[in-house]
């Protein structure tokens, strides 16, 4: 008990970080990060101690989230949500705070419309600093897999982004 709560401790910063990266919103992250410590709890007898135990965590929490996006898809066809309509105003009318927030809404607006396997390879990667290697033992995928789906990811992204790039970024 001793050892779960002190791997606790010690993994509970880093998996919200994680979490709240993939889901977008700390209510979520909050309750997969308890899903995920009751299901690897509740499993500790079936963890063989191959590679780390916070490799065994992230996975967990990873396959937990992949399900609760699945169940919220489904819900989501059901009962489709009204998006608002985004801010027309150009970025150079603004001051720079304003600005700043518009262009940071634009890009997770961008990374989050991004297709499922290169939105989860982008996230581990660029916000959690993950390598390509430590990305295929999370995700199961083999590493030249992630390496596909991270260019494919800044591929996208690049498109999606480039009308909202300063001018002096695309000289």
């Amino acid at each position: 008990m001793q050892e779960f709560r002190a791997l606790f401790e010690a993994e509970r910063d880093r998996l919200m970080r994680f979490l709240c990266h993939l889901t977008g919103n700390a209510s979520d992250a909050e309750d997969l990060l308890q899903e995920t410590f009751l299901a690897v709890w509740r499993k500790r007898d079936q963890y063989e101690g191959r590679g780390s135990a916070a490799g065994y965590i992230r996975r967990t929490a990873f396959h937990l989230f992949l399900n609760a996006r699945q169940k919220q898809t489904r819900r989501d066809a059901l009962a489709p949500r009204s998006y608002e309509e985004p801010s027309c105003t150009p970025v150079a009318d603004m001051d720079e705070r304003e600005a700043r927030a518009v262009l940071v809404a634009r890009v997770r607006a961008a990374v989050d419309e991004l297709p499922e396997g290169p939105r989860e390879a982008f996230i581990l990667f660029r916000f959690e600093g993950h390598s390509c290697a430590q990305i295929a033992e999370i995700t199961g995928a083999p590493k030249k897999t992630v390496e596909s789906r991270l260019a494919r990811a800044l591929a996208i992204l690049n498109e999606r982004l480039k009308p909202h790039a300063p001018e002096e970024a695309l000289e």
